[in-house]
């Protein structure tokens, strides 16, 4: 007896096997992940960011956690994806690398996950995990150092935790996020001040 997947991709692996375009639709790749909720949407679009992947695919994954952050914040229990973005597209190779490379990593993950803290499930606290996760999503845009990839090990933890029904592993990701956040505004600030004893010092 094979053992329950709580991170089930085969949805996506059977989209990148499909079809002979060398291109997926961002709207099939939602359509796919539609029935899960938000869990494995936002695993997929954070797994894009921490995975080394060629650019500008890291930039533009920020887009659609903006959005699906934000859906989840305002209480939508899918993720949709507005029209205005319905002919984006993305490389069948580097959707098939991103599965390729996560799945050791998420085999090992599922063994870990269980159902705990079952509170952070409840509507009212995963409109607040949506609000984190778009708190989170937002810091990826900023070009500073580890601005992206700490914020995006945050969402990919909350994103198992919704996945588990596993409320510390939400508990963690909100926590790693809001380190990650910390760290980009200090390195702002510990920028700006440095540059200013510069400019006294040489001036």
């Amino acid at each position: 007896m094979q053992p329950r997947r709580i991170i089930s991709t085969h949805k996506i692996e059977n989209l990148v096997k499909s079809g002979k375009n060398d291109r997926i639709a961002i709207t099939d790749l939602i359509v796919a992940m539609e029935d899960v909720g938000f869990g494995l949407t936002l695993m997929i679009f954070a797994l894009g960011i921490i995975i080394p992947l060629p650019p500008p695919f890291p930039s533009v994954i920020a887009v659609p956690l903006v959005i699906f952050s934000w859906q989840m914040a305002i209480g939508l229990k899918a993720p949709k994806l507005p029209q205005r973005f319905a002919k984006l597209t993305l490389k069948r190779s580097v959707l098939a690398m991103l599965v390729q490379k996560s799945s050791p990593y998420l085999q090992k993950v599922e063994t870990i996950l269980r159902p705990r803290l079952i509170f952070m499930t409840s509507p009212r606290a995963e409109r607040f995990i949506g609000f984190m996760s778009l708190l989170f999503s937002l810091f990826v845009f900023l070009p500073i150092p580890l601005s992206n990839f700490i914020p995006g090990v945050g969402v990919l933890l909350i994103s198992f935790g919704l996945l588990g029904k596993d409320g510390l592993a939400m508990i963690l990701g909100i926590i790693t996020g809001l380190v990650g956040i910390t760290i980009s505004i200090l390195t702002v600030v510990l920028g700006v001040e440095f540059l200013h004893y510069l400019k006294n010092l040489l001036f």
